[in-house]
């Protein structure tokens, strides 16, 4: 693939629709230099499981200081070595075995069916709108206990977050709303985080 032919994927239609890009860049380009964001795109798993397990690789999760940090601050992707196994090690037990058995799995299920319902009689829905975002942070919304009749709210915070995230192109609209939505989320968070402790 010549440098001509390499995507856009800062592009409306990339946005789109990214999948035929993602084949050709995985078939012909597997890394390209991406001038506008000043960054490396790979796009084939091995490569990429190589990259991140290759201590001696130039890549880095740098990124992550612009891409994650302002909205959600210093997290574990940002992390290496020994820094990322503790952390990791704190939180993997309760994403499996009998934790995710008893304590998760009704959740997830029940949320799927909430979801579902709200659906089930029309015929038709956009999945990816009514169900595959909402879905997670309604289970993560559960998992911590936080009200329902919040559901809105945290699916609004979702979407400017992860606008944020995809924010390749800097624009300062979708990062003030990023930013916003961190105060938002703090002022939202901090007094629960009080009253439980």
């Amino acid at each position: 693939m010549s440098t001509a032919q390499v995507p856009d994927i800062l592009s409306p239609e990339f946005a789109e629709n990214p999948y035929p890009a993602y084949a050709a860049m995985r078939e012909h380009s597997p890394l390209i230099w991406h001038e506008a964001t000043q960054s490396y795109v790979i796009s084939r798993y091995a490569d990429v499981e190589r990259v991140f397990k290759d201590r001696e690789s130039q890549f880095t999760t740098d990124n992550y200081n612009w891409q994650i940090e302002p909205v959600h601050g210093k997290t574990i992707l940002q992390l290496s070595g020994r820094e990322h196994a503790v952390r990791r090690a704190l939180v993997a037990p309760a994403f499996r075995g009998s934790d995710l058995q008893e304590k998760f799995l009704p959740v997830i299920e029940r949320n799927s069916r909430e979801l579902i319902d709200t659906f089930r009689a029309t015929g038709s829905v956009d999945l990816v709108g009514e169900y595959a975002t909402r879905f997670p942070v309604n289970v993560i919304a559960d998992m911590l206990g936080l009200d329902k009749a919040d559901h809105a709210r945290f699916h609004g915070w979702y979407t400017t977050v992860i606008a944020f995230l995809g924010n390749l192109s800097g624009d300062k609209d979708v990062a003030a709303a990023g930013e916003r939505t961190r105060v938002e989320f703090a002022e939202y968070m901090i007094p629960i985080i009080r009253q439980r402790r």
